[in-house]
Parts: C-alpha cells; structure tokens; sequence
C-alpha cells in the first residue's frame, strides 16, 4: 500500500463535483497541507467495525474478498476493519519487485503481490492497518473522494495525539514534514458482477511503532527521496495501538458521517482515550 496509483478500477458514476484537473489538483493539496480537505455531504450510514488483533496478510486479504462480495450482495453493511499484520512486503501487481534494495529471499519477510493500487511497502507489528469495504455507490463517493477522506481520516486521528500531518503534491497518503507516516493503497471492484455496487478493498497502514528497519530493504512506496517515520519517533513513545485503531475508527465514522457499531460501544469523543 501507499503510491500514488489509487485504485485498480473506478466507479462507472461521476463526482458530485466537476473533476478538477491535474494542476488544480496540486494547488488545492498544497493550499491545505496541515489542514483536513473538504468532504462530500450526504445522510448518515452505519459502518461496523472490528478489531482482529494480529492476522497474517493473506489470511486478511481472503476476509476482504469475502465481505466485499456480501457487501456488493447487500448482505452486510459497510465495514471497517482494524488489524496488524506480522512483518510483510506488499506491493501492488503492476510494480512487483520493482522497488527492492535487497534479492527477495534476504528480505526477512515474505514479498506478496496483491491486487491493490500502489507500489511496494512494508507491515508489520507496531503499525495499524484499516482495511474499509465500503459500497461507494452506496455513499455517494468516486475514487478520488473516498482517497482524499482516508487521508482526512488519518490526519485527524494524529491531531489527537498533537501531531500536525500533511499532503503532498501529486503523492497520495500523509506525511509529516519531508517523511511519510500513513500509505494508502485501495481496490475498487464490482465482486458482485455488473449489477453490484463499487466495493472498496485494502485501504491504509499508519505507522504508530513499526521499525523503520524493515523499510530500509526497500524504496517505500516507490519514491527513493523521501523518508518513513512513526508517532513513536515524533512522540517519544508510542501510544497503545488499540487506542489509536478506536480513535481512528471514531474519525472514520465523522468523516464518512456513519455511525460505527464496534464490539464494545465507542462512547467517547475521538479525543479521549477508547478501546475497541
């Protein structure tokens, strides 16, 4: 996950908002590094959300593929799900080794190619990984929209902890200053064929105190002079990671304005201390 590639397929309905171009584009994300970009309004849905502890990658991936299919069948309603994985590389099936520093086997770490947008990274404990499967037709959001809320999502979800995070320029996740706290790297599908909706698989990894050695074997997310960094790191020490994974989730269900029915019911504001 994390690139700039966003999706490996776009929903067939347009933007409530004209498409701005390119140039435009890069002068709005500039306008509001540091801020929370604007969102699309609509009615209030509900999102359940779960905390799976540590599950490996594959394992995970066979869980999405499964609930989009129910999602896009309208068995179940939008999901959320929060997990992180033993140590792994990813990496998007158009960009498959592209970026590696080291031969696959010294890695240390299986290198899986995944059905994903974006270039290649790495998860492992210590970061949090959010995996939506959200109905964007649903929502009433495109491609791009949806993107642009993830990363409000994270954005906000480091504000609690006091860190001021950002966007750059044509790359798509967040960043705190020149370094990159949070990838993001989607799916969109129809797994319920022509007459399902647009699903969302995949989604974003939060480095909160993953070690950042793992990241040294490879060119994170494709871009060889930029960094990587955790909120242990800006913080000093890190927060629990269930602490973060339930604000995350409160921050998720604000921005896609749904109300998130977790396993233990989120009865705190996104700024005080909430398990899941």
């Amino acid at each position: 996950m994390g690139g700039s590639k966003e999706a490996t397929s776009s929903p067939g309905h347009s933007e409530r908002r004209p498409v701005p171009s390119a140039e435009d584009r890069c002068l709005a994300k500039e306008s509001r590094v540091g801020q929370t970009p604007a969102r699309t309004r609509r009615r209030t849905s509900v999102c359940e959300a779960r905390w799976l502890g540590r599950v490996e990658y594959e394992e995970a991936w066979r869980l999405q593929r499964d609930l989009a299919v129910r999602r896009a069948r309208g068995e179940i309603p939008d999901t959320l799900l929060l997990l992180e994985h033993p140590a792994v590389y990813t990496t998007g099936k158009r960009s498959a080794g592209e970026h590696l520093r080291l031969p696959e086997k010294p890695l240390g770490a299986p290198l899986i190619v995944s059905d994903r947008g974006g270039d290649i990274t790495f998860h492992g404990p210590g970061q949090l990984v959010a995996y939506p499967i959200l109905n964007l037709r649903t929502a009433g959001l495109g491609v791009v929209t949806y993107v642009r809320n993830l990363e409000e999502v994270i954005m906000l979800t480091l504000r609690d902890y006091g860190i001021e995070s950002g966007l750059e320029c044509g790359l798509t996740g967040v960043w705190v200053g020149n370094e990159k706290i949070a990838a993001i790297g989607v799916r969109v599908s129809r797994p319920g064929g022509a007459a399902g909706g647009w699903v969302t698989t995949h989604g974003l990894a939060l480095n909160v105190d993953v070690d950042l050695a793992w990241f040294d074997r490879i060119v994170p997310c494709g871009i060889a002079d930029r960094g990587v960094t955790t909120m242990q790191r800006l913080l000093g020490e890190a927060p629990p990671l269930t602490d973060v994974a339930a604000r995350l989730a409160a921050h998720f269900g604000e921005v896609f304005e749904s109300e998130i029915l977790v396993n233990e019911a989120l009865t705190a504001s996104p700024t005080q201390s909430v398990t899941i």
